[in-house]
């Protein structure tokens, strides 16, 4: 009899101690900012690593087949490169898919102004162009997002856009981050 319920004890223990609360221990934050990744001035923040010697850009296309980027891109409150500069993304880039619309992304999206100023969340996973907004999930972070769960959504705002509101020519991405926190 002493058995059974020493193992049922151990179990209630157990159980108790791998569960966690639920609702009001996770913070929900919103960020929305504005990635720019300049490829083609005097100073890139985007730049071509490596490339299959065999690798054709397709038509329809953006990067040819088997092509590895690194960048290290500005994040602003709005989407001109003349908005409030917000923070700093580093990461890198491969164009996984044979049609030229599909890469694989990592990304480390540090805060660099305000109250979370030093901290930093990060994404990974596919990113297929053809559709107008993206999912990308976020799977962790550092400083005030250490152990970040969530997800963002990205929209291009435009590809090798130069006008009067964004001098260097490259490509603005909108991120809208939704970020749980322990």
């Amino acid at each position: 009899m002493r058995i059974p319920f020493f193992l049922i004890t151990i179990l209630l223990l157990s159980l108790q101690f791998n569960t966690s609360p639920v609702g009001g221990s996770k913070k929900v934050m919103n960020i929305r900012f504005y990635l720019h990744n300049t490829h083609k001035v005097n100073d890139p923040s985007s730049v071509l690593v490596a490339q299959n010697t065999n690798a054709t850009a397709h038509a329809r296309g953006l990067v040819p087949f088997s092509s590895v980027y690194v960048f290290d891109d500005v994040l602003t409150k709005g989407p001109t490169s003349r908005s409030k500069v917000v923070g700093n993304a580093q990461g890198m880039y491969v164009e996984t898919g044979k049609d030229g619309y599909m890469i694989l992304l990592t990304i480390d999206c540090e805060m660099t102004d305000g109250p979370f100023k030093g901290s930093s969340f990060v994404m990974f996973s596919r990113n297929e162009f053809r559709k107008p907004i993206r999912e990308v999930p976020v799977i962790g972070g550092r400083g005030a997002f250490r152990m970040a769960k969530g997800y963002g959504l990205l929209k291009t705002v435009c590809v090798d856009c130069i006008n009067s509101v964004n001098p260097s020519k490259g490509d603005i991405i909108k991120y809208n981050v939704t970020l749980y926190l322990h």
